[in-house]
């Protein structure tokens, strides 16, 4: 029987990351096989999206102006993503964008035709379909930049991703805005002219310092949770994506000692911005606030941020009734020793944060 194939596109780039690895040469011969098919064709329609793009060449592409949603994964930042697209309806990176991000230029959105079916996420019981708003990581992974995600497909190599939660790193490999900007504009290019772009990515949070050195004028909204349901939550999470990507085995303590720099990095960079961007640059928000008053809440970062002017209220209020379809869980259990200082060092930041604003 063929082995279940990892349902995430694939380039050469990361086809390559894959190869360097001992287990990739035990995997069977037709799962290795069936992901270079799928990168051949990736790669192939990334030099053709490319090519068109050079037919544009001059072409004056609109300014990238983003309004990211931050906080560390598992903090509420898919529900805000939601109710912000659905609030001042700028454009978004949809799911059937990230998760062909190599292709979705040439096919005219065939793919957002399909946006009646949807899932729920495994994780919170979220309706996902097509066109629904989606986490740009995705494309990033599937492009071939350095992403925490690759640990999806190989996560006994979760501790040689440990350098994607270094800011520092970000800084001094600007190349992923290489490949994250043409697909920005594309994303940008392909939805209705006006507004910014609405961007949504945990894992931006440890982009930050990089992307403000980029786009300085940028609009950050940082999530807030307690932080042992977020390390909880994490585990749940990631155990769950390895589940349904995963070519290799989990280390669990590895898995433990990761999310612990994730929320270390998490409280480094939320206290970074903070005391970087400006009042109107710069707002948080409880996923606690947000579940209890979610309209009350938009509306307050609306306005805090300066984008209060367009509001449509029905969108906003369709979008709260699709999300109080997630459940969101809180944890009793004990912490592992791994991740006390973390968790400590995150419910710091958040208070101190809150606290100056």
């Amino acid at each position: 029987m063929m082995p279940r194939l990892p349902q995430l596109a694939m380039s050469r780039e990361l086809l390559a990351w894959l190869r360097e690895d001992p287990l990739w040469s035990d995997l069977d011969w037709r799962l290795r096989s069936a992901l270079a098919w799928r990168a051949f064709w990736g790669s192939l329609n990334a030099r053709l999206s490319r090519a068109q793009d050079a037919v544009g060449v001059g072409t004056q592409h609109p300014a990238i102006n983003p309004l990211l949603v931050l906080g560390p994964w598992r903090s509420g930042t898919t529900v805000m993503h939601e109710l912000l697209t659905a609030a001042i309806g700028w454009p978004t990176p949809l799911t059937w964008q990230c998760m062909d991000a190599c292709a979705f230029r040439l096919t005219n959105g065939q793919l957002a035709r399909r946006k009646g079916v949807t899932v729920a996420r495994p994780m919170d019981g979220l309706a996902l379909g097509a066109a629904s708003p989606q986490e740009d990581e995705f494309a990033l992974l599937t492009l071939g930049a350095p992403s925490a995600y690759r640990a999806f497909l190989m996560p006994h190599r979760i501790t040689e991703l440990l350098h994607t939660l270094d800011a520092e790193f970000w800084l001094d490999h600007p190349q992923w805005l290489a490949t994250w900007e043409p697909f920005l504009q594309a994303v940008q290019s392909d939805a209705a002219p006006g507004g910014g772009l609405i961007l949504k990515s945990p894992n931006h949070s440890f982009r930050i310092k990089s992307i403000a050195q980029r786009f300085p004028h940028a609009k950050l909204v940082w999530m807030l949770r307690e932080p042992l349901d977020i390390f909880h939550s994490n585990r749940k999470m990631w155990r769950t994506m390895f589940n349904e990507h995963g070519l290799t085995p989990v280390d669990p303590d590895a898995l433990d000692a990761f999310l612990a720099r994730a929320l270390c990095a998490s409280a480094e960079a939320l206290r970074w911005a903070a005391d970087h961007f400006g009042p109107q640059q710069f707002v948080t928000c409880s996923q606690e606030a947000l579940r209890r008053e979610p309209e009350s809440c938009t509306l307050r970062i609306l306005q805090t941020l300066g984008l209060a002017d367009a509001v449509d209220l029905q969108a906003l209020r369709n979008a709260i009734e699709q999300t109080r379809l997630g459940k969101t869980e809180n944890y009793t259990k004990p912490l592992p020793a791994i991740a006390l200082d973390a968790v400590q060092a995150l419910r710091d930041a958040q208070d101190a944060v809150s606290a100056s604003r």
